[in-house]
């Protein structure tokens, strides 16, 4: 555990994908993702989706939640993320927050309490990572954790049953 405030900026979408993916693997319990769409360059690739369904399974006490802000990409286009929430639905959680005051439309990706990728919605292509920086991932997660407690199913998110 670090509080040096250890930053290290980073592009968007590469390498921000490959460090999500890593975030992921090392992940022990838990993992929160929030993206205003869920971008398919970040974050629709094999490796994530491998590294979070291994999670997912691990435990009964693990956890993926995963906020969005707009269905329509992933529901018209298809997306790895939205399949793994289909197929393991208690323990890959993915909701809609349309709007809130409090979100700016920044990205974020916290790892058990402890690491945190950023990408602020006025940055552009920059992103920062906090690898080993608990004071900073808590505080993501606490806003994180508000914004889950206004999100809703979305029911064009759910698997069609006939």
């Amino acid at each position: 555990m670090s509080n040096d405030g250890s930053l290290t900026a980073i592009d968007y979408p590469q390498p921000f994908d490959a460090i999500t993916v890593e975030l992921c693997k090392s992940a022990r319990r838990y993992v929160a993702i929030l993206s205003p769409a869920l971008d398919h360059a970040a974050f629709d690739n094999p490796e994530l989706v491998s590294a979070l369904s291994e999670l997912a399974r691990e435990s009964r006490q693990t956890e993926v939640r995963i906020l969005i802000a707009d269905s329509r990409p992933l529901v018209t286009r298809g997306h790895r993320l939205m399949h793994l929430a289909r197929r393991i639905p208690t323990a890959v959680r993915l909701r809609k927050l349309p709007e809130h005051p409090q979100w700016k439309g920044e990205t974020l990706v916290i790892r058990d309490r402890d690491a945190l990728l950023h990408k602020p919605a006025d940055q552009g292509e920059r992103a920062f990572y906090h690898p080993e920086d608990r004071a900073r991932a808590e505080q993501a997660l606490e806003l994180f954790d508000e914004l889950w407690r206004y999100s809703e199913e979305d029911p064009d998110l759910r698997t069609l049953t006939v």
